[in-house]
């Protein structure tokens, strides 16, 4: 009776074990890396622990896998052990598939399935929590894990000419992706934690540069043939720092003139011309950013695919999609303020409620909002496609022109 405890104990010993190696290497596999550095930085145990062993994470796998085979076979042998005074079949066949049948079951459910879900589920906490135990049989396993290692890549390397080569691991873009959303669910009460920035970027290399150039319509230019004097007076009509120069047409761009070469007092245009990059406009903003840094410029001429000028583009209008709009001294904002007829009127979203009270005698009931976008919006309960006709109160709104997060322009028509 004392040896049946034994094996019963032993199987269960032996099953915590496999449950453990299958579930801390599923873990080990889904934790956010990215969380791991910052417990590191942070000086907490279990982020040194696991940084440690994130160094090279296939000889962590390869200690989940003997530590999960050891036990898996020890468990064998304690289950046939055990079925010997529980089954008295003659058929030697039978009694090997009763027995595989009853250990594969138990081994697939309480040391697979249900230890590989659970710590899949919380794999940051799970991982964290039995760092210090995943060391320990990381520093038992590994002169172990050495030797098969050894053996396999001599096997890959002499008879079948295969190098292995162990890069260095990166962030992922999915470990900044679910660290992101795991702050915001952690943050969400915190309101002056602003993480809008970070998901902008995240976002950056999937925006085409067509999607913020400034259009070949809204192009500042010179013809190459002007004087010195025309581009002087084309710099101080718009207040930019660089001015594009084309021959011909605009399609023909030869390069631009940095404002600061004018000190030079140069005879032409052409004697301060700087060149310009061509960039197609199904480039992404990630690769346009690095082709500026790499060739320390910030502004390129962005062709269609006809190989004609769809629009140029700088740094400033790239780190915008990050930042949002970025204004200088010199930036206006205008806002479309129109009277069509006696009770129709065409406004910008961002006019204030309260100028709009003032100037035109519209009564708009009390709303946390300030501004027209923010009211319609609200009482709306989501921001309107463009052409949607939305009625609130005695106002029915005609949705001219939307954004990501506004209306840019509305039609207001008072009811009667």
């Amino acid at each position: 009776m004392t040896e049946l405890y034994f094996l019963f104990a032993g199987i269960i010993i032996t099953l915590l074990f496999i449950a453990f190696f299958a579930g801390i290497e599923i873990a080990f596999v889904n934790a956010n890396r990215l969380t791991v550095e910052l417990k590191k930085k942070q000086g907490k145990k279990s982020g040194i622990i696991l940084s440690r062993l994130m160094e090279h994470p296939s000889r962590f796998i390869g200690i989940c896998l003997v530590g999960f085979n050891i036990a898996l076979v020890v468990y064998g042998l304690l289950v046939s052990e055990l079925f010997k005074g529980f089954f008295h079949i003659q058929n030697p066949y039978g009694k090997l598939f009763l027995d595989t049948s009853i250990s594969w079951l138990l081994v697939v459910i309480a040391g697979e399935f249900l230890p590989k879900a659970f710590f899949r589920a919380r794999s940051d906490n799970m991982i964290s929590f039995f760092a210090p135990l995943a060391s320990f049989f990381y520093n038992r396993f590994l002169p172990l894990l050495q030797v098969f290692v050894s053996f396999s890549e001599s096997i890959l390397k002499y008879l079948f000419n295969v190098r292995i080569k162990e890069g260095e691991d990166q962030f992922s873009m999915v470990d900044v992706e679910y660290f992101l959303q795991q702050s915001k669910e952690q943050d969400e009460s915190n309101p002056d934690v602003n993480k809008e920035l970070l998901q902008n970027a995240l976002l950056l290399p999937n925006i085409k540069i067509r999607q913020c150039l400034v259009p070949r319509t809204e192009i500042e230019a010179v013809e190459i043939s002007n004087s010195i004097a025309d581009i002087h007076k084309k710099f101080e009509e718009t207040k930019l720092s660089k001015i594009l120069i084309y021959e011909g047409n605009i399609d023909n761009i030869l390069g631009y003139v940095h404002q600061l070469d004018l000190f030079k007092k140069p005879e032409s245009i052409r004697s301060v011309l700087l060149p310009i990059s061509v960039v197609p406009e199904s480039m992404n903003a990630t690769d346009l950013i690095n082709k500026f840094t790499r060739e320390r410029k910030s502004i390129a001429w962005v062709i269609d695919e006809f190989g004609g000028t769809a629009g140029i583009i700088t740094m400033e209008d790239v780190l915008e999609e990050i930042f949002g709009e970025i204004k200088d001294e010199y930036d206006t904002e205008e806002f479309v303020e129109k009277q069509l007829a006696e009770n129709e009127y065409i406004f910008s979203g961002r006019l204030e409620l309260d100028y709009l009270t003032e100037t035109y005698n519209l009564e708009f009931p009390e709303n946390e909002s300030e501004t027209l976008s923010g009211y319609i919006i609200n009482e709306h309960e989501t921001i309107p496609k463009p052409k949607e006709r939305i009625i609130i109160d005695r106002y029915e709104f005609d949705i001219l022109n939307v954004s990501d997060t506004r209306i840019e322009m509305v039609k207001i028509k008072v009811l009667k």
